[in-house]
C-alpha cells in the first residue's frame, strides 16, 4: 500500500505522525511526507521520504492576513461562542481558519503563481496513493485525494476543534430560523473546486474518516468516525549530549517553551531570564531550552542552568525530575511519557489550556495562568513538584491513561482495511 501523509510545515504538525509513518514503512509500505518545502529537512532526520511541494510558507503571516477577513467572522460568529472562553475563540478564529482561507482565497492564482493544491493534486496523480493521510488544516489533502482516487482520512495532532467546530455550524445552518443559511465554508471552497473540476463534499473538510491520537476523557464531543491510535512522543534526532551520560547530583528541571511556538509566533510573556536568576538561589539543575531571543539583553547564567537552543525531550526527560512548558501537544506528551510531574503555562489560542488541565486533573502537575504571572510565583510551584510526592503519583496515573490506548502498530491494518474500503 502506498500512504501519503500531508502535514502543515512546522515541527509540531510533523512530530505527531512519524511514529505512525514509521509503523507503515516498518510493515512494508510504501510512505511520503508531502509538504511546503520548509519542512523538507526535518522529515528526511526522521527517516522519512519528503515531497517538497509548492511555495515556502509563512504561517505567521498567514494569520494575520487571515485577522480582517470578513467571511471567517461570519463563520465564527455562526458557531455562537461562549463569549467568556476567548481560548476558544482565537484557536478557531486565528489558527484554523487562517489556513482554510490561506488555502481557499477568493482570488484565484494567477497561472504564474504556484499554488500548492496543483502541486499535490499534480503529485497524487503521479504516484497514485492508495491512502491520504492528511494534517486537519492542510485542506488540499481530500482534493488530491479525490483526484487520484485514493481513500483518505485526517490525523489529527491534537484536539479537533475543527471537527468539533463544523458539526457544530451545520447543526446551525438547519436550525430553524437560524442565521447564516448559506453554507459559508463550502461557498469559500467553491472557486477552487470549479477550477480542479470538482463539488464540494463534507468529506473534503473532515475526511472520510479521522485518526486520532486524543485520549478518550480529552477527545471533544462529535459524531465524526474516528479511530484511536496511542499518543507516542517524537521529539527530533540528536547525538547525546556527554554531560547526559551521567544522573544528575540534584534535582533536574526542564524549561521550555515549544519550537514550532518560538518560531512562528512570539511569545513574551514568561519572563526567562528572570526566571533563571532567581534559580540560581535553589538547590537545583535547570536546563533550558532556549534560543537568543529569549535570553536578549542578559548576560551569564547562573552555575546550576545550563541553556541549549534545542535538544530532544525524549533524550532530556527521562533525567528529569520535573518540567515547566507551555502545554503544547508535543512537550505533553513526551513528559506524559516520560512520567515528570509538569508545571504548565498554557498559551492561548489552541490545546494548551486543555492540556493543562488535563494533567492537574490527574494530580500530575500545575497550571499557571498567565495573567499576573510572576516569578517567584513560577519557583513557589517548582518547588512544590519537587517536594510533594503525591505529583509523582499523579504523573505515573496519566501515563497509564495514555498507555491504555492501541499503539501505532495495531493501527496499520485498520487502515488497511478502511483504505480497502474508501479507495475508489
Amino acid at each position: 500500500m502506498r500512504v501519503l501523509f500531508t502535514i502543515m510545515p512546522a515541527p509540531a504538525h510533523l512530530y505527531p505522525i512519524v511514529p505512525i509513518a514509521w509503523a507503515l514503512q516498518s510493515a512494508g509500505h510504501e510512505v511520503r511526507i508531502a509538504s511546503h518545502p520548509d519542512i523538507a529537512e526535518a522529515t528526511t532526520r526522521a527517516g522519512l521520504t519528503a515531497v517538497p511541494l509548492g511555495p515556502e510558507a509563512d504561517l505567521a503571516s498567514s494569520v494575520r492576513s487571515a485577522a480582517d477577513n470578513a467571511e471567517l467572522e461570519r463563520i465564527v460568529g455562526a458557531l455562537a461562542l461562549d463569549p467568556a472562553d476567548r481560548n476558544l475563540y482565537t484557536a478557531l478564529r486565528h489558527y484554523l481558519m487562517a489556513p482554510f482561507a490561506h488555502y481557499y482565497p477568493a482570488r484565484l492564482p494567477a497561472p504564474s503563481e504556484p499554488a500548492m493544491v496543483d502541486a499535490l493534486v499534480d503529485f497524487a496523480r503521479s504516484w497514485r496513493p492508495d491512502l491520504v493521510l492528511w494534517d486537519p488544516l492542510f485542506f488540499p489533502a481530500p482534493l488530491a485525494a479525490r483526484a487520484c482516487g485514493a481513500a483518505h482520512a485526517r490525523l489529527l495532532w491534537g484536539l479537533d476543534h475543527f471537527g468539533w467546530a463544523r458539526e457544530r455550524f451545520v447543526k446551525r445552518l438547519n436550525a430553524p430560523g437560524a442565521e447564516p443559511r448559506e453554507d459559508l465554508m463550502a461557498a469559500m471552497m467553491q472557486p477552487t473546486l470549479q477550477r480542479l473540476g470538482q463539488e464540494f463534499a463534507e468529506e473534503l473538510l473532515v475526511g472520510q474518516w479521522t485518526v486520532d491520537p486524543t485520549p478518550p476523557r480529552l477527545r471533544l464531543p462529535t459524531d465524526l468516525d474516528h479511530v484511536p491510535v496511542r499518543w507516542v512522543p517524537y521529539n527530533g534526532a540528536a547525538a547525546l549530549p556527554g554531560w547526559l551520560h551521567e544522573r544528575p547530583t540534584r534535582p533536574r528541571v526542564c524549561l521550555t517553551l515549544g519550537v514550532s511556538g518560538r518560531k512562528f509566533f512570539a511569545d513574551d510573556a514568561v519572563p526567562v531570564a528572570e526566571l533563571l536568576d532567581a534559580v540560581g538561589a535553589l538547590d537545583i539543575e535547570m536546563v533550558a531550552t532556549v534560543d537568543g531571543r529569549q535570553l536578549a539583553d542578559r548576560g551569564a547564567v547562573p552555575e546550576n542552568v545550563r541553556t541549549v537552543d534545542y535538544l530532544p525531550l525524549s533524550l532530556l526527560l527521562p533525567s528529569c525530575s520535573a518540567i515547566v512548558h507551555h502545554g503544547g501537544a508535543g512537550t505533553f506528551v513526551a513528559a506524559a511519557f516520560a512520567r515528570v510531574p509538569q508545571l504548565i503555562i498554557p498559551k492561548e489560542g489552541g490545546d494548551f489550556v486543555d492540556h493543562a488541565r488535563y494533567a492537574a486533573d490527574f494530580g500530575a502537575g500545575l497550571v499557571a495562568e498567565r495573567a499576573g504571572l510572576t516569578v517567584s510565583h513560577l519557583v513557589k510551584q517548582v518547588l512544590r513538584l519537587l517536594d510533594e510526592p503525591s505529583f509523582a503519583e499523579g504523573a505515573n496515573a496519566l501515563y497509564a491513561d495514555l498507555s491504555a490506548v492501541p499503539g501505532p502498530d495495531a493501527l496499520v491494518p485498520e487502515l488497511v482495511k478502511l483504505t480497502e474500503k474508501h479507495r475508489s
